[in-house]
C-alpha cells in the first residue's frame, strides 16, 4: 500500500510543515477536544496529523492516515521537557529546537532515523535512534554548554501489514 520511501517523504513534509515552520506569523495548529492542539496535513491519498498537550513538559502523538480506510499506516507518540533548573527559558530551547529539527529534516536527503547532531554557539541537539519501522526509540537531547537542558523521547511503530516492498 505505501513504499518506506514514501513514508519516509511524508513524515519529512508533514514535520517541516506542522513543527519546523511554525511561528508566530504562522501556526498551522487548531484547538482540539482530545488535546490541546491538532494539525492535519494531507499528502495524495495520505494523511499526516500531530497532536500535542502541554508546553513544559508536552506530550504527542503523530499519525500517517491511508485516507481511503482511514487506518493509521504509522503511529508515533512522544514527550518532552526543558529541566526546571536550566538556566535557559525554555522557549529559549524551544526555538532551539525547531532550529535544529528543521536543518536535520532539509539535509536528511529521504533517511529521517538516522543519528544526527547539530550545533549553534553554546547550544548542541543530538539525536539518536534505534529499532526499525517495527518498532522505533528516538531520543532527542539538548546541551547549553554540555550541560543537559531538555530531552526528548518518541517511539514510533509501522503497521507492516500496509508497508508494500516494490523490491518483493
Amino acid at each position: 500500500m505505501i513504499t518506506q520511501d514514501r513514508l519516509m517523504q511524508i513524515l519529512i513534509k508533514g514535520r517541516y510543515e506542522c513543527y519546523a515552520r511554525k511561528s508566530t506569523d504562522y501556526n498551522p495548529y487548531v484547538k482540539s477536544d482530545l488535546y490541546d492542539w491538532k494539525f492535519t496535513l494531507p499528502i495524495d491519498n495520505y494523511s499526516f496529523t500531530d497532536a500535542y498537550r502541554g508546553f513544559n513538559p508536552y506530550s504527542g502523538v503523530e499519525y500517517i492516515y491511508v485516507d481511503q480506510i482511514k487506518l493509521p499506516i504509522w503511529s508515533c507518540d512522544y514527550i518532552g521537557y526543558v529541566n526546571l533548573d536550566s538556566i535557559m527559558s525554555a522557549e529559549a530551547i524551544y526555538a532551539f529546537l525547531k532550529e535544529a529539527r528543521g536543518v536535520h529534516l532539509m539535509n536528511c536527503q529521504g533517511n529521517l532515523f538516522f543519528d544526527y547532531e547539530y550545533e549553534n554557539e553554546f547550544l548542541r541537539y543530538k539525536t539518536y535512534f534505534q529499532g526499525n519501522l517495527a518498532g522505533l526509540l528516538q531520543k532527542e537531547e539538548f546541551f547549553y554548554k554540555n550541560k543537559l537542558v531538555a530531552q526528548q523521547l518518541s517511539a514510533g511503530r509501522l503497521n507492516e501489514q500496509l508497508l508494500r516492498n516494490p523490491s518483493r
